[in-house]
């Protein structure tokens, strides 16, 4: 493809396999950090500088990240009840590890002093490293190119590195390198946006050890309140082959080694520098100190250039499995591929750790995980890469005994509630409107768990971690809904919030009682497959569980008479019992600055109307579609349309999915160009706080589960492709059986090939193909 003209809203040009900046932008250096972050699912840095940064306040955050790694602070409210959240939880800014502080003489080099002759900084998505590339001169007339390389490496969890060259252009002189670990760190405070800040007061991590020697430092740091332990490490190396001196520099959270050296003209001077971060979360504490010492010297042993090589690698194999190619429209390309990259950045794979709604990019919403993980991101790795989907689902599993707990607190005798927004697994969403009532939560995981053994068939994962849970969940929903006469009595569920939080507290919301029903179905299912196929396992587990056959059987019989409202002259579903007596809300009136309305409307206000953030009828329709005819989809699609806002960054691709299974071609494409570039363009004006994750894993879903049509149903999987106007063609593949399908649309014909596994079994539209390796393509005419 050909790199096509940048658009006057887009904030990079548009290209194949990067993001890049051709200019240093005060006013764009906030949504840069984000833009530029790395990560490896473990370690996250934002997009900052080395060499600091001296610009406005308020238009930077320096921020490294380790995955599960949190302190604990007590929510303060103005009124108690029973059952309430009782600590919040924030991932930790932890040590700064990037640090080079670069002198030419007397002058340190600093971006926004002196002159810029040449800058380009760029993202490579296809060797996971970040370039700086910088032509400098001094204010009093020195010139030096500089190049920053920065990787943290998706083959060591624990490390990253930095590659610095410096070349004097017009000068002999001193040049000074300080290479250090930074331990003054803290994070947001609360502001009055309550999805950025954290609740902690003072300082979390706290310097209790430090050591500097020979371009060798580290910090060791505890939490306050949950004592946790870091440590995190440097290993330096200078390549210079003219004289230089080195000194160094201990304080209570400052290590540093300080190279002084005699530079000449034309001659490069080369700095590696291998970053660890090491956690008592990991690692006994009284080995940490031992590991760091073997991860830096393998990273040091390594070298940079293998590192990056060994990057590269592991990219081959996951743009194998997981690129889209779009041919026709670069934006939504580069896009694309931004997105996909990020989540693979962003996401644990360690069983411990899950993947955040700002990934390991920012401190949104405190680093905490939600339902976003099973319902739009766990899809994207089931398809593509099914090791790491696991993993999520294993981290569900090593929490599950928190959310008995929060069961109990909750009034069941038995069952698990997994919580609203977590880290560790316990609740800490201090407003329960909009958090624990989300019982919804409980079956998001099991679909994602059905999901999972559909592309998979995983019977180990199912018996050793899966129905428990499915179990479990269950048990609290057939414990939380009660029979009511006055609705037939069929099995209802009151006092509950779906996932549009503008409408909250609610009886009988529909997404919560359809998802609930395919929970209490899946189990029953589960049951009674593992009492035919591993009675041993079963058995345990009843007596584990305290459960017989008949709650087992009840779990069916609840299934089957949950009452889902409905008006079956209109065919409309009321997102709730209550949502048709509302009046709606006077979008005519609402000035355009007053989006979002959570932060311009007392909650109580909103819940008053007919209002969405994000319409979860519509998300019910897409995730359980067999159970709505094509009439009922498009009534319903009309009807939330109107009164949904999109405020929530999880709207639009659902949006864009249901439209084009209704035929509704221009507005699902108008909801993916949203979807598509909300990070890089910034959409929602709050990027500097961290990438969306879940739009990211959306924006495939757009493509796969939208344009291409896919679905799965009971062990197969269902292909309806449709080519957007404008487009060429454009390609992707599915992970589904062990196998590995690839399906290419373009104008004229969808091709569907096998290129791993012996033989897939797939449907193109109702047509049932065999498809076996080595055989050519099926190939359909439009």
């Amino acid at each position: 493809m050909k790199k096509t003209q940048l658009n006057n809203k887009s904030l990079y040009p548009f290209e194949e396999w990067s993001i890049s900046q051709d200019h240093f932008d005060v006013d764009s250096n906030y949504i840069g950090e984000t833009i530029f972050a790395l990560g490896n699912g473990y370690i996250g840095m934002r997009g900052t500088f080395e060499e600091g940064y001296t610009g406005p306040k308020g238009s930077s955050l320096e921020g490294t990240y380790i995955n599960g790694f949190y302190d604990t602070y007590t929510i303060s409210y103005g009124e108690v009840a029973y059952g309430y959240a009782e600590k919040g939880q924030t991932m930790l800014n932890v040590t700064n590890g990037k640090v080079i502080r670069i002198y030419i003489d007397d002058e340190p080099f600093d971006m926004l002093r002196g002159e810029l002759v040449g800058y380009k900084r760029t993202l490579d998505l296809k060797k996971g490293i970040l370039i700086r590339d910088i032509t400098w001169r001094s204010p009093k007339g020195r010139e030096v190119k500089i190049v920053f390389k920065r990787l943290v490496s998706f083959t060591h969890k624990q490390l990253a590195a930095i590659h610095l060259d410096i070349i004097p252009i017009n000068f002999d002189g001193k040049i000074t390198l300080i290479t250090a670990l930074d331990a003054s760190v803290s994070n947001l405070t609360v502001e009055n946006d309550p999805r950025i800040g954290s609740g902690l007061k003072g300082k979390s991590l706290i310097a209790y050890d430090r050591k500097i020697h020979s371009g060798y430092g580290y910090i060791a740091s505890s939490t306050q309140n949950t004592d946790f332990k870091l440590i995190c490490g440097m290993k330096n190396s200078l390549e210079y082959t003219n004289s230089y001196s080195m000194d160094e520099e201990l304080q209570d959270e400052w290590v540093s080694s300080i190279y002084n050296i005699d530079a000449f003209k034309g001659q490069v001077i080369s700095l590696n520098k291998y970053i660890a971060y090491i956690t008592s979360l990991d690692f006994e504490e009284e080995d940490m100190l031992s590991h760091l010492d073997d991860i830096l010297e393998k990273g040091e042993n390594l070298g940079f250039e293998r590192l990056c090589a060994e990057q590269e690698e592991y990219l081959d194999k996951f743009w194998y499995r997981s690129n889209i190619s779009i041919d026709g429209d670069m934006s939504l390309q580069q896009g694309l591929r931004f997105n996909m990259f990020h989540l693979l950045q962003s996401t644990g794979r360690d069983g411990k750790t899950n993947i955040a709604s700002k990934g390991l990019t920012g401190e949104g919403y405190e680093g905490h995980y939600f339902w976003d993980t099973e319902t739009y991101i766990l899809p994207f790795f089931i398809y593509n890469h099914p090791d790491i989907s696991r993993q999520l689902l294993v981290y569900r599993y090593g929490i599950l005994d928190k959310a008995r707990e929060r069961a109990r607190q909750m009034g069941h005798k038995k069952g698990a509630l997994f919580p609203w927004r977590t880290i560790g697994g316990e609740e800490c969403s201090p407003y329960y409107p909009a958090g624990t009532a989300q019982y919804h939560i409980n079956a998001d995981i099991a679909l994602a768990i059905k999901k999972y053994m559909d592309a998979t068939g995983d019977v180990d994962f199912l018996i050793s971690y899966g129905a428990e849970m499915l179990f479990e969940t269950a048990i609290l929903w057939a414990d939380l809904g009660d029979f009511i006469p006055e609705k037939g009595n069929q099995f209802c569920i009151n006092g509950v919030t779906g996932p549009d939080e503008y409408t909250a507290i609610v009886n009988n919301n529909v997404y919560t009682n359809m998802m609930a029903r395919e929970n209490l179905w899946y189990a029953h299912e589960v049951a009674l497959w593992l009492k035919k196929n591993a009675e041993d396992v079963y058995r345990n587990l009843c007596t584990k569980l305290d459960i017989d056959e008949k709650e087992i059987g009840d779990w069916k019989i609840k299934g089957d008479r949950m009452y889902i409202p409905k008006d079956k002259k209109t065919g409309l579903y009321p997102q709730d019992d209550s949502f048709f007596q509302k009046a709606v809300w006077n979008f005519e009136q609402t000035p355009k600055e007053n989006y979002p309305l959570l932060l311009h409307y007392h909650p109580l206000v909103i819940y008053r109307h007919q209002v969405c953030k994000q319409a979860d009828l519509v998300l019910a329709m897409y995730l359980l579609g067999q159970y709505f005819t094509q009439q009922e989809k498009e009534v319903n699609y009309d009807y939330y349309e109107r009164i949904t806002t999109h405020d929530s960054s999880l709207s639009t691709c659902v949006f864009s999915i249901m439209a084009n299974e209704i035929g509704y071609r221009e507005k699902a494409y108008k909801y993916f160009m949203d979807t598509a570039r909300m990070d890089l363009d910034d959409y929602q004006g709050n990027t500097k706080d961290g990438i969306h994750a879940a739009n990211m894993a959306g924006t495939w879903m757009c493509v796969v589960n939208g344009f291409a049509g896919m679905r799965t149903m009971d062990g197969a999987i269902y292909f309806n492709p449709y080519i957007p106007e404008g487009w060429s063609g454009y390609s992707f593949r599915i992970n589904y059986h062990g196998t590995l399908i690839e399906v290419n649309i373009n104008r004229d014909e969808v091709a569907y090939k096998l290129l791993d596994g012996e033989r897939a079994v797939i449907y193109h539209k109702s047509e049932k193909l065999l498809l076996d390796k080595g055989y050519p393509s099926y190939i359909y005419k439009y």
